[in-house]
């Protein structure tokens, strides 16, 4: 299986199954870092509990007296786990280290590899200390719904190289410990006082299990160390620990789980194995994020380390991803989950923002993920054709929708408030994000009733997403600039947001911006009047050519428009074109989107490479939240960016699984053209199907394998063939 590696100053990576999470540095140590749990977002985690701030290894020339915590000087990362290796980092004693650790994905707990080889003329007597410090305390937000972290940790049982530890204002548990085998000696200490070689913040003790061993020339020493949690019981937590014993099963089983995530929407390009290799990964980084909870169940996260919980906006992007790669039951289970804590939350059909792996809502909603979620529904529904999964969702989304043009649009414009995707302090009005996808979440529910068996609100909801759409393209369209604005209000209720807004500029070290904002209220006589305003610039003002609502001519002109360096630097899309500063794969992701909904495939890739400059650049085999290389390491959106542009579009597969139909319209890059595109594998309904795509002087040479005989509709350059045979080759 592919591997990656890199030498990055600011060296995080994961190691992760569905329930535990591993996150360190690249060195193999565990400094203390992040912000919403000061200091405490690195560790091994069993969410929603952290188990351990770290654990280290410390070797000991006896003869040569040298002594040292071992530090790598190599990090090779997998799909399926990590290794770490050691040299220089070992000081003078004339031994190599590797370190292999792997999370399995069903078992609370991990296991770590240690192999130690003596690559002198003359035996070493080695002293070993494996040391850990625990640190069992609760996620993020969770005082506030009355869980909180004991007083201390305290190790209750010490034996067989291992010691069990219980925070002692919770059942909760970690036991660590190893197998050496071949040493008979041995010592266990534990206690708060026991410190590696770093030191971590919190109510943690330490375990120190000290041994010794002779390592004979070019002898190779194989040991392991183990690590087990619990948020239920001490029984278990030492079930677990006795489950991890099998390292060689347990780690066959875990990479055939991602030979299969690499099998499903295999994705080439003929000459692009940069490019293929970077869609592979980009799925397998999705499963790191997966997180599962007994009492909560289980969904996919926005992002490790710095959000490792459910969010309603993340998600409404990341799943689309999902679907286009074959993970329906996770896209289905992270809907339960946003769901069901939606309607405990509200009750009224708006989806919250984020909860917690201990089940605490922090924020019950922006305004666009609620629109943005009704969408996103309808697209499941396109891929997966369960009748009985929309009866499921149908009803929150029609109240939803309600909510948003309700009580969330008191002035009945069409035009939802509050906050959006840029969750900026002050931009709570009625922003262009909300408004598209609000009328998208109209398109969507007229399509859902048409199934469901109701014309008429079908049609109501038709005729309601056509007036959005005409109103989008009328109050949000700056004719002036050729773009579409961040908000529309009257000028009335900007002015008193200006100081905030201002203020907020100069924390992002931007500069007359007061003097922009009074630019654009001098241009404005009318105090009453609604009208469009670009504060911001905002990446946002993408999304009606993403959803394909901006009237033609002022999509493709504002997309000329935000094709320059105005809104384009090296990495991607920046979130501001304004401020020009920061750009995230979810910017880069939506504006290549919208560049392929009209047409401009090689604007597209271009967008795609400029993102894909980052992989590797921090976490090996990843691309950073925050482009280039800073934020989450990880993050779940970067597969709507990559998956949907490249499947939904460059391929431009686009299925009604409840009709047995796929539509198939390409849209080849002109760097692609005599290059084979192939597609494997790509699950619709109960199917799957294997694309290949091959685009030459004009012409488009297609070949499709569909067993089971659903209808294929494949249009190129005005032309559309129809056939439901299983195997289907034709040139258009």
């Amino acid at each position: 299986m592919k591997k990656a590696s890199s030498r990055h100053p600011f060296p995080i990576y994961l190691t992760a199954g569905e329930y535990v999470k591993a996150i360190g540095t690249q060195d193999g140590w565990f400094p203390d870092f992040g912000h919403h749990v000061a200091g405490e977002m690195g560790g091994v985690w069993l969410h929603p509990i952290k188990l351990l701030d770290g654990f280290w290894l410390r070797l000991k020339d006896r003869k040569r007296d040298i002594s040292v915590w071992a530090k790598a000087d190599e990090f090779i990362n997998y799909a399926w786990g990590g290794e770490f290796r050691y040299d220089h980092g070992l000081g003078h004693i004339p031994v190599s280290m590797k370190r292999t650790q792997f999370a399995p994905e069903l078992e609370k707990g991990m296991v770590v590899r240690y192999e130690l080889q003596n690559y002198s003329a003359e035996p070493v007597e080695l002293e070993l200390e494996l040391l850990c410090r625990t640190d069992l305390r609760p996620v993020w937000f969770s005082e506030d719904i009355g869980i909180r972290d004991g007083e201390e940790d305290r190790f209750e049982e010490v034996s067989d190289w291992a010691g069990i530890a219980k925070d002692s204002g919770n059942d909760w548990y970690v036991k660590f410990g190893a197998d050496m085998p071949g040493i008979t000696g041995q010592q266990l200490r534990t206690g708060a006082g026991l410190i590696g070689p770093e030191w971590t913040a919190g109510r943690g003790t330490g375990l120190s299990i000290l041994a010794e061993n002779i390592l004979a020339p070019g002898e190779t020493y194989v040991f392991h160390a183990y690590i087990a949690g619990s948020y239920a019981s001490k029984e278990e937590c030492e079930t677990t620990y006795r489950s991890l014993q099998d390292f060689d099963g347990l780690l066959g089983a875990k990479k055939k789980t991602y030979e299969r995530i690499e099998a499903a929407s295999h994705f080439g390009v003929e000459g692009e194995e940069r490019l293929n290799d970077i869609f592979a990964w980009v799925k397998w980084n999705t499963r790191w994020l997966v997180q599962r909870v007994d009492f909560i169940g289980r969904g996919l996260t926005a992002g490790s380390p710095h959000y490792p919980w459910w969010f309603g906006c993340d998600n409404s992007y990341s799943i689309q991803g999902l679907m286009a790669t074959g993970e329906f039951e996770l896209a289905k289970d992270t809907v339960e989950l946003l769901r069901r804590f939606s309607q405990d939350a509200n009750g009224n059909g708006r989806i919250v923002h984020e909860i917690t792996t201990m089940g605490a809502v922090a924020n019950p909603g922006n305004t666009q993920e609620t629109a943005h979620f009704i969408a996103m529904i309808w697209d499941m529904f396109c891929w997966n054709g369960d009748l009985e999964f929309l009866r499921e969702n149908y009803g929150t989304c029609v109240q939803g929708l309600d909510w948003l043009l309700r009580e969330m649009d008191p002035d009945r414009d069409l035009f939802p408030s509050g906050y959006g995707i840029i969750e900026i302090s002050g931009l709570n009005m009625e922003l262009i994000d909300s408004a598209v996808y609000t009328a998208e979440a109209a398109r969507a529910l007229s399509q859902m009733s048409r199934v469901m068996g109701d014309d008429a609100k079908a049609d109501r909801y038709g005729e309601l997403a056509d007036r959005m759409k005409k109103a989008i393209n009328d109050k949000y369209w700056s004719e002036r600039e050729g773009l579409f604005t961040d908000a529309v209000a009257p000028k009335k209720d900007i002015v008193p947001k200006v100081d905030h807004l201002v203020q907020n500029a100069a924390k992002h070290g931007i500069s007359g911006y007061r003097e922009y904002l009074d630019g654009l209220l001098a241009a404005c006589g009318d105090e009453e009047g609604d009208r469009g305003w670009l504060l911001n610039k905002n990446w946002v003002i993408v999304t009606p050519m993403e959803t394909g609502i901006a009237d033609r001519e002022k999509g493709i002109r504002a997309l000329e428009r935000m094709r320059s360096g105005e809104f384009v630097g090296e990495y991607g899309t920046y979130l501001s074109g304004l401020y020009q500063g920061e750009t995230m794969t979810i910017s880069t992701g939506v504006h290549a989107t919208a560049e392929a909904v009209y047409g401009n495939a090689d604007a597209a890739l271009d967008l795609l490479q400029r993102m894909m400059r980052t992989f590797s650049m921090a976490l090996p085999g990843s691309m950073s939240e925050m482009s280039p290389d800073y934020g989450c390491a990880v993050q779940a959106w970067t597969l709507y960016a990559m998956a949907v542009p490249i499947i939904r579009h460059f391929v431009g597969i686009k299925p009604l699984a409840h009709l047995r139909t796929i539509h198939i319209a390409p849209l080849i890059p002109s760097a692609w053209e005599g290059k084979a595109v192939t597609l494997e594998r790509l699950r619709i309904g109960d199917t799957a199907v294997d694309v290949r795509l091959l685009a030459e002087e004009g012409a488009l040479h297609a070949e499709i394998a569909n067993p089971s005989g659903y209808k294929v509709v494949l249009e190129w350059n005005g032309l559309t063939h129809i056939s439901e045979e299983t195997q289907i080759t034709m040139t258009l």
